[in-house]
């Protein structure tokens, strides 16, 4: 019988939790291109998303590989000089293993996210660590979007959404035992968050850990 997962607490940045179980090691960053292809073009994107957790990610790991589907913007990161390559997170087979694997709001773009966990188990090395992070559906600022504009604020690439329960349950169905968990709140807007500070499941995001098993 499985043990509920326990929230350490909220968490305004993701890398401190990330480097405390990736200190040493490779390291594969799954989605290191922004994914808003109706809003920006890929060079604005890929310069905005560079100055933030793939570039990170490369300024303290030097064995890490960054992967992306968004072609376009994975040759622009190269340009720049970044280890990155065009790939499926799906269906790709990179040949190799890696002790931390890192899927920041990427679970959510998916058609298949089961497919695409039983193919991170395969890159994960045994001894390795998943960090997943994903939009919470019960974000308090979902609430206010309703009620000022009569429906959910959703991104255009967005198919699907998982709470920590059905997303722990998940993981558990394809090869992992999640350990550890964070509410991910980036930004603070009081008005439309006030209700996080009650109850921490209104938070805008979470992230979940999980080991192979």
């Amino acid at each position: 019988m499985w043990s509920p997962l326990e929230f350490l607490g909220t968490v305004h940045d993701r890398l401190p939790v990330i480097l405390k179980h990736a200190a040493g090691g490779s390291v594969l960053d799954v989605g290191c291109v922004d994914s808003r292809p109706c809003r920006e073009p890929s060079r604005q994107r890929v310069h905005r998303k560079s100055d933030g957790l793939f570039r990170r990610l490369c300024q303290v790991h030097p064995d890490i590989l960054g992967v992306d589907v968004d072609c376009e913007g994975i040759e622009i990161l190269r340009s720049m000089g970044y280890p990155v390559r065009c790939e499926d997170a799906e269906t790709m087979d990179l040949g190799r293993r890696f002790d931390t694997i890192v899927a920041g709001e990427v679970i959510e773009h998916l058609e298949n996210p089961g497919v695409f966990l039983r193919n991170m188990r395969r890159h994960l090395a045994d001894h390795g660590v998943l960090i997943l992070s994903t939009p919470n559906p019960f974000h308090a600022g979902q609430s206010w979007r309703i009620w000022t504009h009569g429906r959910p604020a959703v991104h255009e690439g967005h198919v699907g959404w998982h709470d920590p329960v059905t997303m722990a349950q998940l993981l558990r169905r394809t090869g992992f035992e999640p350990f550890e968990a964070y509410w991910y709140q980036p930004h603070s807007a009081w008005l439309k968050t006030w209700k996080r500070l009650l109850r921490p499941y209104f938070s805008s995001n979470f992230l979940i850990l999980a080991r192979p098993c």
